[in-house]
């Protein structure tokens, strides 16, 4: 058994785990995810993912109050349709992309707004470009940029997020916020935990067409209100369910909420949290 230094990716506090270096170097994935139980390093469970090297890549928390709801109709599936992946090297975006690096990029998809990578490993850049328009395709517009530390030039990207690694290096507006990013961990998480590479890029693309088609539906919604007319969390709910045989929670709700507000640019006539607490009783 290896001993590592760990560091909770929510309140900093440092401690020890141990990992087996035979688990580690015999991981299919490339990366090896160690669950952090609360109480080990500090009060927050989360998944740290090791390298072959021994080397901690990222620290991860989920938002396990939170459940993802299940596929709507039309989702992609099947192995047939998994079959066009060979002009992605999966195995090589699992190994480099990180948990955070991946939740960041999701949630600024989704909320159209510019980002911007800056990496020094060009010989990715093409299969992070086509895994980034694999996983949107038939939903939200791909926004994320890619460069080269020698090719970055700060007057071009004034508009843009931007990324080293899972480094935030400038996020004016605070989208970012890791407090806010509880449905897109999750959605991360259950790519990460999907072994078969094909499968786990067909799970993260069905999910972002999902939150893509909801979210439309609730602009679907918003728009047959009548003048003045509110938004009540339990009628929402219902007719989500009756156009798509699904069951959200509030948590996920409010995720297609920033949705519809940011990327369709339709605000949403909430009523007021009492009386949306009372509509769900």
């Amino acid at each position: 058994m290896t001993k590592l230094e760990i560091r909770c990716p929510s309140c900093s506090g440092r401690g020890f785990i141990e990992v087996s270096e035979e688990e580690v170097k015999n991981s299919s994935r490339g990366l090896f995810a160690v669950n952090v139980a609360e109480g080990i390093i500090c009060d927050h469970s989360f998944v740290a993912y090791v390298d072959k090297n021994l080397i901690i890549r990222d620290t991860f928390m989920a938002d396990f109050q939170i459940d993802l709801p299940d596929s709507i109709e039309e989702q992609e599936t099947d192995t047939e349709k998994s079959k066009d992946l060979g002009f992605i090297d999966l195995s090589l975006i699992k190994l480099n992309i990180t948990a955070s690096q991946l939740s960041f990029l999701i949630r600024a998809i989704v909320l159209k707004r510019y980002i911007l990578i800056i990496s020094d490993q060009e010989y990715m850049f093409d299969d992070m470009r086509n895994f980034l328009t694999y996983i949107t395709e038939n939903s939200f517009e791909n926004s994320v940029e890619i460069v080269s530390e020698l090719d970055y030039k700060p007057e071009n990207f004034s508009e843009h997020i931007l990324l080293r690694g899972k480094d935030i290096l400038k996020d004016d507006n605070n989208i970012l916020d890791i407090k806010k990013l509880g449905v897109e961990r999750n959605i991360v998480q259950k790519f990460l935990n999907e072994y078969d590479p094909s499968s786990s890029i067909i799970i993260l693309k069905n999910e972002l067409k999902k939150a893509f088609e909801l979210s439309k539906s609730v602009v679907e919604y918003i728009k047959g209100l009548k003048k003045k007319e509110t938004i009540y969390t339990k009628k929402i709910i219902e007719f989500l369910q009756k156009k798509h045989n699904i069951k959200i929670q509030i948590p996920y709700l409010e995720f297609l909420y920033e949705i519809v507000k940011n990327y369709f640019g339709v605000e949403v006539p909430k009523s007021s949290d009492i009386a949306n607490f009372l509509g769900t009783l």
